[in-house]
């Protein structure tokens, strides 16, 4: 079953999609052939268009204390997210070595674990899990650093960032 119900239909979204993207040849053909053949699609196009050019001629413009707010603000966030990268860039490399000392520091690790429980004869449940806890320590010490410095917004501080957004939407 066609997408369309009708030719109508078809043609009123040719002509809307043409107005902003670019249309097949073959589209654009079948296109101009219903135009010529339908007046009423042909008077909605000239229609549609009349109102895109009405649109593109009027001009709004903001007040200056408006644009001045806004990039008073704009700066403001962008001094904001800079200082966060600033600040996660340690959280960041040690991570990685983190990972890389995981990764690199496994086998030997393991086999020290293994000979000190057996030597010591702890159980192997208690030396293996012992194993893990040194093991993961670095990540999980990492992950809980940048969980502590993540943006914090409860609920309280969205409440008072939504107040203020809109006493700075309402302002004259």
């Amino acid at each position: 079953m066609s997408r369309f119900a009708n030719d109508h239909e078809r043609a009123l979204e040719l002509c809307g999609k043409s107005f902003f993207e670019m249309i097949s040849e073959r589209e654009r053909g079948w296109l101009e052939s219903h135009l010529a053949e339908c007046q009423e699609c042909a008077v909605q196009l000239q229609q549609t268009q009349t109102a895109v050019s009405a649109l593109r001629t009027v001009s709004i413009s903001a007040g200056d204390h408006l644009v001045s707010a806004t990039q008073k603000r704009v700066r403001a966030l962008c001094l904001r997210q800079e200082a966060r990268k600033r600040r996660m860039r340690p959280i960041w490399i040690s991570s990685a070595f983190a990972s890389i000392w995981i990764a690199c520091s496994a086998p030997y690790l393991w086999q020290s674990f293994n000979l000190t429980g057996h030597w010591l004869h702890i159980p192997d449940l208690l030396w293996q899990m012992a194993f893990l806890v040194v093991w993961f320590t670095p990540a999980l010490t990492g992950a809980a650093v940048a969980f502590w410095l993540r943006p914090m917004l409860t609920h309280t501080s969205r409440a008072e960032s939504d107040r203020r957004a809109l006493a700075f939407r309402f302002q004259p």
